[in-house]
């Protein structure tokens, strides 16, 4: 079957094919050939085109927030920090401003970026809500053992982020004041 162009998400339109195994839905950005099947586009100046390259990851076996991604999902987990965070600000830094890896600016406003998301709450000053290290630990480990409608990523339960990347955002966060 040819791969073919559909709408998904915000109006963003994808690559998909409809005969993909049945588990996934049919509005995905996603290039069953590729070796990392998640697609992303780009832009070609000047074209009023768009060109789709692969992600840096496969994120096929996350799940989406299309209403057609049926899959089941791992039921949210409560995480303990153990002892104090330890966690290096600079390394926080660099992971929610990482579009491979947290991707924080994606939703949030944080300081030192020019085109923060709107979706999440602004994060500018962080350490004025008073929140321990422990909660801003579960929040980025898996947000939906608070809100289970959340649209967060559940970094820890879904392998996302390590234990010492979640304790390096603790830090960061904990350090916007």
């Amino acid at each position: 079957m040819l791969p073919h162009l559909i709408a998904i998400g915000w109006g963003v339109l994808g690559l998909a094919v409809c005969s993909l195994a049945a588990d996934l839905p049919g509005n995905l950005a996603i290039d069953p050939t590729a070796a990392i099947k998640t697609q992303v586009p780009r832009v070609v100046p000047n074209s009023g085109r768009l060109q789709w390259k692969p992600h840096s990851r496969d994120l096929t076996e996350w799940p989406s927030l299309g209403y057609q991604d049926k899959r089941p999902t791992p039921k949210p987990q409560v995480t303990r920090l153990e002892g104090p965070s330890n966690g290096d600000v600079a390394r926080g830094l660099g992971i929610a401003m990482d579009p491979a890896r947290g991707n924080c600016v994606a939703c949030h406003q944080l300081p030192g970026d020019a085109w923060p998301g709107t979706v999440g709450n602004p994060l500018l000053h962080y350490r004025r809500y008073g929140h321990q290290d422990a909660q801003v630990y579960q929040q980025i480990f898996d947000a939906r053992v608070f809100n289970p409608n959340s649209v967060m990523p559940a970094y820890g339960t879904f392998g996302i982020l390590s234990d010492q990347d979640v304790r390096d955002l603790v830090a960061f966060l904990q350090s916007l004041d």
